[in-house]
């Protein structure tokens, strides 16, 4: 199985070749994409072994997500494990998922949600209203919709249809996955939250959850229930 690591980033040049030497122990070939940085992001990733696709300017999580699919799929991997760059996903637990993949899912998430004590309440519990809400319109049992801590087969990133730019379109991904019949399965994994981590995400509460509860009424114009 080819393995592609996608690492989103925006000005993470403090974090990145961590991350980006991390993955390269279990994963060689690694891509990160450069969503408009205005630090040395690319340069540092360059120099930790990655290869870099650079945004001009800013357009979202989403999609620098979707740029390192295509770009996977016209390199002919087999797939795609997704983690994020500013520290709150540990590289080394990368063959957990891997693994967890054999079992023939089509997405396995890395789920942080057991470790409750460890995340901010305020992420705890929306994270927890996704997950029930989630699992419903992708009918699948999802343990953590919001963790960028995943593997993705091929077979899923083909022919997926994508309308969202921000954080919100993990959530789309599951909803439009689960819906065309892919199982989605979750391992847990460490839950990293610590102050450096929340201070360097981009993710901001209030907007960023607001996305996520739209996207949601909207997968009722999409699918029946």
């Amino acid at each position: 199985m080819r393995l592609l690591a996608l690492i989103p980033a925006l000005d993470a040049a403090d974090t990145v070749g961590g991350i980006v030497e991390g993955a390269r122990k279990h994963i060689p070939d690694v891509l990160v994409v450069d969503d408009g940085s205005s630090d040395d992001t690319a340069k540092k990733a360059e120099e930790a072994g990655a290869a870099v696709v650079r945004h001009p300017k800013n357009t979202g999580k989403g999609t620098a997500l979707r740029t390192g699919f295509e770009y996977a799929l016209a390199h002919g991997y087999d797939a795609v494990v997704t983690l994020d760059s500013d520290g709150q996903h540990d590289p080394d637990e990368i063959p957990k998922l891997v693994e967890k993949l054999k079992d023939g899912a089509g997405i396995v998430i890395g789920a942080r949600l057991r470790d409750k004590d460890s995340i901010p309440p305020a992420r705890y519990y929306t994270n927890k209203l996704g997950v029930a809400c989630y699992s419903w319109r992708s009918k699948n049992r999802l343990e953590d919709s919001q963790s960028g801590f995943r593997v993705y087969r091929a077979e899923v990133l083909r022919g997926m249809k994508y309308t969202s730019s921000r954080f919100e379109a993990e959530s789309e991904f599951l909803v439009r996955a689960g819906r065309r019949g892919f199982r989605i399965d979750s391992v847990p994994v460490r839950t990293i939250y610590n102050e450096e981590v929340l201070l360097r995400s981009h993710y901001r509460p209030v907007a960023d959850t607001y996305r996520i509860c739209i996207l949601f009424l909207k997968t009722f114009f999409w699918f029946r229930p």
